[in-house]
């Protein structure tokens, strides 16, 4: 028979982050204890809230039988020692498997003679199991600070204040932390704040949502972001998501309730990223934008908001008390945020550019103002690449960091870029330069879009390729899992832009752009790096990129038609992508397979040909039909096959190779032994193969496939 099992753990308020770690431990650890102890078991569901961390596990036998097992060791050479005795490894695998050396013997095996142990398991209760293995789970439990309180030496993320375990309907009384387990927890700490005594484990989630506590994260996340949702509705707008936010609120309520506050109209002026980042850095309030609104309408300085917020709270009483106060804190943190705007605005952005020589960037690479002089130089290049103005994207380099030195950056560091974009309209600025300005540090995340405007692109493009050239380029390059300047991100960055803007790059070329500003730039370690050897930094960039690249588009196409296409080129991550979508879409195909064996072969036989091009010698030596038939075969697909490829039709390409080529090299390599020991016989036929690889190699070397 088997029964439901929970353990709770209740404590004072844990952090959000401490919550959500020590509940994934907990789904991880309880399994593994119940299997060391051969508990069967079934699915296991970990709950929790600011105050408790819980696990129920369905299916929990009611006990184990006895079992003998046979476990081999090492070999008998290694087991015995020369007097014929145990030797020390014959002890030590005796320790590890919790045997006796009376239940080590010699066992023959088809593989030889070799070390055996004996273990036998004694049958035991559950109720004779489970507290060590309830105990030892807690005791697993790890934070990233943890504490001891009173005179106790268990160390946990916050004080312990009781234990709940129930095997079914039963106690299992184990003890942690100087406590002993029983089936006494507690409510909602103000709504229900009594004893509540829990009769089995199965009714655990419905006693304490009656005790206004919602366990199940889930059940509150639908709580939290309906109450939300209706809040915002109500006041006759929408609810502007944040999923951080939102994980954050979930950890610190039981049982969320919403308060509206509002705010002054007049403070709606100021930028919409302000006012929300005052909502959210430190209340943890929410915003609430004007319903359906259209992207069309939209200003890029503001305007898609309500004055008001949304503040979610683990307590409905007297809402009107935190309302008020709430108020209090908000509004005296926007009349701050307006300062800030309206001292930084007596400067226009322009004005603020000679500042950045006062601000390192990184002693290796110059200021702030070096690199600004660098942005503005290489983001026309860039601009050319995605078809916008030149002169916009130097212009909207040239003032990109320029907030960095305001006072609303230095007291919101999170809006650099926002903050600029909306002093650059005020100044009077073009609208796609002060668009530009804006979006040129996106995607900030993995989450967020890549910069939307082409010319925002150009800017962002610039601005990420000189810190990574230059950051390579004095040997900053990650290490394992430390990558201090955040290099790894910077190169998915770049190809998230390229492959959205679906953007004709060339990597190596965009490289050296950059060597070339560095080497007209001002002495800085990376421009005596760059004037030894331009080239040197040319191949570990576009490796590094493409290596990034490589592992994009594994998670769409797999690994085999990336690899077979980034052999045959992986300097554009446009045309990569390109490829990779036709071969993996060919791939797919009944023929693929096929296919890739005949050319794999194609192009390992074909690294033996000699230099130089198939000449009319060599078409009058290939007389045997086979010979013939390929040759023909490729002349007549060759133009097609470079025309398909010109006009980047992949797949049509891909199937002009299936349909043309793949019988008459089949039949080549049945019928002619390419090898002949006449050298210059072999020499045509290979230079054949050569060609055949050449043309097919550009779109994939199917050699690289493993």
């Amino acid at each position: 028979m088997t029964k439901t099992l929970l353990l709770e753990i209740g404590c004072e308020e844990l952090p959000t982050s401490f919550l959500a770690d020590a509940l994934g431990q907990l789904e991880k650890l309880l399994p593994e204890e119940l299997g060391r102890a051969r508990l069967g078991h079934g699915h296991v569901r970990v709950l929790g809230t600011p105050r408790r961390l819980a696990v129920l596990v369905a299916g929990v036998a009611d006990g184990v039988e006895a079992r003998e097992e046979e476990i081999l060791g090492p070999a008998e050479s290694a087991a015995k020692g020369k007097d014929g005795g145990w030797s020390k490894a014959a002890e030590g695998f005796a320790r590890k498997n919790e045997v006796s050396l009376d239940d080590l013997s010699i066992v023959e095996t088809p593989k030889g003679r070799y070390l055996q142990a004996r273990k036998r398991s004694p049958g035991a209760d559950a109720a004779a199991l489970l507290p060590g293995v309830l105990a030892a789970a807690c005791r697993r439990i790890a934070f990233a600070k943890s504490m001891r309180w009173a005179d106790g030496e268990t160390a946990f993320g916050r004080p312990i204040q009781w234990l709940v375990a129930l095997h079914g309907e039963t106690v299992v009384p184990f003890e942690f932390a100087e406590l002993t387990a029983g089936r006494v927890t507690y409510g909602h700490r103000f709504l229900a704040p009594e004893r509540i005594e829990i009769a089995s484990a199965d009714v655990y989630e419905s006693r304490l949502s009656v005790a206004k506590v919602l366990a199940d994260t889930d059940a509150r996340r639908v709580a939290l972001l309906g109450g939300l949702e209706a809040a915002a509705a109500h006041e006759g707008g929408d609810l502007r998501r944040d999923a951080f936010l939102e994980g954050e609120v979930l950890g610190l309520v039981e049982w969320p309730h919403v308060v509206v506050g509002r705010f002054e109209d007049s403070y709606l002026t100021l930028p919409d990223a302000l006012i929300e980042s005052v909502m959210r850095g430190h209340q943890r309030y929410f915003a609430v934008e004007k319903k359906r609104f259209e992207d069309a309408q939209r200003d890029p300085a503001g305007g898609r908001l309500l004055p008001l917020f949304l503040t979610v709270v683990n307590t409905a009483l007297d809402p009107d008390t935190i309302r008020r106060g709430n108020e209090r804190v908000m509004r005296a943190r926007l009349k701050d945020a307006a300062f800030f705007v309206a001292q930084d605005r007596k400067t226009p952005l322009a004005d603020r550019v000679p500042s950045l020589d006062a601000v390192t960037f990184h002693a290796r690479l110059g200021s702030y103002g070096d690199k600004t002089r660098r942005l503005a130089r290489l983001a026309p290049f860039f601009a050319a690449k995605l078809g916008c103005d030149g002169a916009e994207a130097a212009r909207a380099a040239t003032l990109a960091k320029a907030d960095l030195v305001s006072l609303a950056v230095g007291e919101f560091p999170e809006l650099q870029g926002l903050m600029g974009g909306f002093y650059a309209g005020h100044d009077g600025e073009p609208a796609a330069v002060a668009a530009a300005i804006a979006e040129h540090y996106q995607p900030r995340g993995s989450g967020d879009a890549v910069a939307p405007s082409k010319l925002g692109a150009a800017v962002a493009l610039a601005d990420r390729f000189d810190t990574l050239v230059g950051c390579l380029g004095v040997g900053l390059r990650p290490t394992g899992g430390e990558d201090p300047f955040g290099l790894r991100r910077m190169a998915i960055a770049i190809l998230r832009t390229v492959l959205a803007h679906r953007t004709r790059l060339d990597l190596a070329e965009a490289t050296r752009a950059v060597v070339a500003v560095y080497l007209e730039g001002p002495d800085t370690a990376a421009r005596r790096a760059f004037a030894e050897n331009p080239e040197a930094i040319v191949g570990p960039v576009v490796d590094f990129v493409s290596e990034r690249l490589k592992g994009i588009l594994e998670e769409r196409s797999g690994r085999d038609p990336v690899a077979a296409c980034m052999a045959a080129g992986k300097n554009d991550p446009v045309d990569v992508d390109e490829r990779v979508a036709a071969v993996d879409a060919f791939w797919k195909t009944p023929a693929a397979a096929d296919l890739a064996v005949a050319f794999k072969r194609v192009f390992n036989i074909s690294r033996e040909a000699p230099a130089g091009a198939l000449t009319a010698e060599d078409r009058a030596r290939l007389s045997h039909p086979a010979e013939v038939a390929l040759l023909e075969a490729f002349d007549a697909a060759e133009t097609e096959l470079q025309g398909r490829l010109a006009a980047r039709d992949f797949v049509g390409a891909m199937a002009w190779i299936a349909r043309a080529l793949r019988a008459p090299v089949d039949r080549l390599f049945v019928e002619v032994f390419v090898m002949d020991k006449d050298e210059t016989l072999r020499a045509s036929r290979l230079r054949l193969l050569g060609r055949v690889a050449d043309r097919v190699g550009q779109l994939a070397r199917f050699d690289a496939l493993e």
